[in-house]
């Protein structure tokens, strides 16, 4: 998802974890397919060679290296220009080879070897081998604090050592569990080794070489993203149907934030492809025949409101549980985002392979709200209406977040009026930019953001208390969360994973520490003459699959 720019590189890694995701207009709803919910149909037939491709970013990166930036447009760019050792099938989760044919993990999980493809080249010509990959998770622990996901992926990394030409072992101090399915994502991709010695600020513009099926034409941050085919591409991820060269000769990706004018970009035939089409525009899409929808959601944290924990008033767990019961998600949904979202089930979204259904837990239920309320020590009602302590203190919470988004307004809003019922008062705190703290010092008492990644890891990484850019917890810490949330890591067994991750889920939930509130959707709107269009498990698009009927 699009992320502001932070001012530091320790404000980078801060706003990671504190994604506005509600006041991105990443709506919608389905499962993510060709023509998902557009009443138009796509291009059918066999696919058309040539053309340039024109997509609509909400927000154009400022940066193409997908291992420095975690943000969803940084990896969408990437997805096209670099490939990444294994696939993730979308609608099981199951993990596919890629580069890496096979693989086998050791019973410690400490060492993870994997056997690799022989015939793939980068773009400058060099091979792609066990070196390189060896080259690639060396160069990412180099670069620290600048790629905080990546580098969270290889913590406790040891080494690499080259087995033979073709086979390589990735070595860690202690269990790393959660690294397998990092070898799917974009901030573990492949660089060319002759890459990876330049500056990082100039990889971020986009010098390197890669294996991807396209190759940086031209790049201007924040703004446009030019793409050219590379003609010999032969070695497409396992999802693709198109095993070959791309069949669009050029794609060309342009930063249209406003969702208006992103729209009438598509329907007036400046653009073939927009992303984040929101609610109403996906009824507006749905009733032309020319046009399709696509949706997904996405597998990540569900959209939360976030109790945060250094708050001295939010310091008691019946607290922070009250605002998830006096949440009504339902209506929310249906007077914010037009019925097209889906309410919050858990804390990870549905389709995200550690998903745990917590419906008996997350629900609406005033009644049992204010009971919380009263035993945590708000048993007194002022007379404007809101609980106050024995101290006199008022029940008023304060929510900092990026201005700029209406269904982000009328969300707050909506919460607002909810919770003021149980005598909880709302002060919406609209700020221009993010500070440059850590969690632990973030302002007012309540934060919105969401952090895709389709694995039940992402729990551990928002919410163990070890990472001090990261963790909504850091400086407070949960040792029975922890506990867990370390375990997570000491087995591949999916079975065991879910044990646990079900456990962890529910702690979460139980101590306040998240009020899910919706399901992160992805949607995408394209002309019905376009054709081929699909995405991988987080909602990005395999634009090499991508064709233009004539």
């Amino acid at each position: 998802m699009p992320l502001p720019r932070p001012a530091s590189p320790r404000a980078r890694t801060a706003v990671t974890a504190l994604t506005v995701a509600v006041a991105v207009t990443l709506t919608g709803c389905g499962a993510g397919s060709e023509g998902g919910a557009g009443a138009g149909t796509a291009a059918a037939g066999e696919p058309v060679a040539g053309g340039t491709l024109r997509y609509a970013f909400t927000e154009a990166p400022d940066c193409v290296d997908p291992r420095q930036r975690p943000q969803l447009n940084s990896r969408t760019v990437g997805r096209q220009l670099a490939d990444a050792l294994t696939e993730q099938d979308p609608a099981t989760g199951e993990l596919l080879p890629w580069l890496a044919t096979d693989w086998t993990v050791n019973d410690d999980v400490t060492a993870f070897t994997f056997t690799l493809r022989e015939d793939v080249t980068f773009s400058d010509g060099a091979p792609f081998n066990a070196e390189a990959v060896k080259a690639n998770f060396d160069a990412v622990i180099e670069l620290g604090a600048l790629a905080p996901q990546a580098g969270s992926f290889l913590a406790g990394y040891e080494q690499t050592v080259v087995d033979d030409e073709f086979t390589v072992t990735v070595e860690f101090a202690e269990p790393n569990a959660q690294f397998l399915q990092a070898t799917a994502t974009q901030s573990l991709v492949q660089l060319s080794p002759d890459s990876l010695g330049n500056e990082p600020a100039a990889l971020c513009l986009g010098e390197f070489a890669a294996s991807g099926p396209f190759t940086l034409a031209a790049f201007t941050p924040e703004s446009s993203v030019e793409l050219t085919r590379r003609d010999d591409y032969a070695w497409a991820s396992p999802l693709a149907e198109n095993q070959g060269a791309a069949h669009v000769e050029r794609v060309v990706l342009e930063g249209v934030p406003e969702d208006s004018v992103r729209q009438g970009s598509l329907t007036s035939d400046q653009v073939d492809v927009i992303e984040s089409v929101p609610a109403a525009g996906q009824q507006q899409l749905a009733a032309d025949e020319r046009y399709v929808v696509d949706s997904v959601v996405l597998p990540a944290i569900a959209i939360p409101y976030i109790p945060l924990v250094h708050s001295p008033k939010l310091q008691h767990p019946d607290t922070r549980r009250a605002l998830g019961l006096a949440l009504d998600r339902e209506a929310i949904v249906a007077a914010v985002f037009n019925g097209v979202s889906e309410p919050a089930t858990g804390v990870l979204t549905s389709t995200n392979p550690g998903h745990v259904d917590q419906s008996d837990l997350v629900r609406y239920d005033p009644e049992a709200a204010a009971e919380l309320l009263d035993g945590a020590g708000w048993d007194t009602v002022g007379e404007d209406g809101i609980r106050q302590n024995a101290d006199g203190e008022r029940l008023s919470l304060t929510i900092t977040y990026q201005s700029g988004n209406r269904q982000s307004e009328q969300q707050h809003e909506l919460a607002q009026q909810q919770w003021a019922e149980v005598g909880i008062e709302l002060v919406l705190d609209p700020i221009a930019t993010w500070p440059d703290v850590t969690m632990d010092e973030y302002p007012g008492d309540l934060a919105t953001w969401s952090q895709t990644r389709a694995d039940v890891d992402v729990i551990r990484l928002v919410y163990s208390s070890f990472h001090p850019e990261m963790s909504m917890l850091y400086n407070h810490p949960d040792e029975e969360l922890d506990e867990l949330l370390n375990s997570l890591q000491t087995t591949v067994d999916a079975a065991e994973r879910q044990e646990i991750a079900e456990l962890a889920q529910r702690r979460i939930i139980e101590q306040g520490y998240s009020v899910p509130v919706l399901d992160r959707v992805s949607a995408y709107g394209h002309a019905s003459a376009v054709g081929g269009f699909h995405t991988d498990i987080e909602g990005k698009p395999l634009l090499n699959e991508v064709w233009l009927a004539s």
